[in-house]
């Protein structure tokens, strides 16, 4: 009998199917997996195929967010709302990175339930969500990443650009964009 693996449908439910091919010499095995959360609703969609794909593939799994320097700068730009903090930047800062860890704090939750043991990065400063994503990745020797496509819409998407496709087209390693 052949090896059964766990998948994701396109509506988000989980399935199995028979492993049917043989380990090829030379297939790159999937060790490190990089699940980019962002704030979206379908950040758990996201979650689920990134645990799923550890769980059957035996990888390590890493759950990351990215603030920029434009979320960093944001107060600036609000003039007034700099002595909102009495840490100034600081404050903001610690209150945008305690916002991240509740979002990966949700990803803990789920691979939890699924049994698979996760780890979690909030990726500080980077010059776009994007870089952050692609340099941590490089870093780390990541093998795969998971990452949503309905982050942004209408004009923030156009002016912007799709987080995706800037991960999709730079990236080291392959990239599995989830809708």
């Amino acid at each position: 009998m052949l090896p059964q693996r766990s998948i994701v449908s396109n509506d988000g439910k989980l399935g199995q199917i028979e492993e049917t091919s043989t380990k090829e010499e030379g297939q790159k095995i999937i060790k490190k997996i990089l699940i980019a959360i962002d704030e979206s609703d379908h950040k758990a969609k996201i979650i689920r195929y990134g645990l799923i794909l550890a769980k059957s593939l035996g990888a390590d799994v890493t759950a990351a967010h990215v603030i920029d320097r434009s979320s960093l700068g944001a107060l600036q730009s609000l003039g007034g709302l700099l002595g909102y903090y009495e840490e100034g930047n600081r404050g903001y800062e610690e209150e945008l990175k305690k916002h991240a860890k509740e979002l990966l704090g949700g990803a803990e939750v789920l691979a939890n339930k699924e049994g698979v043991k996760i780890k979690t990065e909030v990726i500080m400063n980077a010059s776009s969500v994007a870089e952050g994503i692609i340099n941590y990745a490089s870093s780390a020797y990541v093998d795969f990443i998971v990452i949503g496509t309905k982050g942004m819409t209408g004009a923030k998407k156009f002016l912007m650009g799709g987080v995706a496709n800037k991960v999709i087209g730079h990236a080291h390693c392959s990239v599995l964009a989830v809708r």
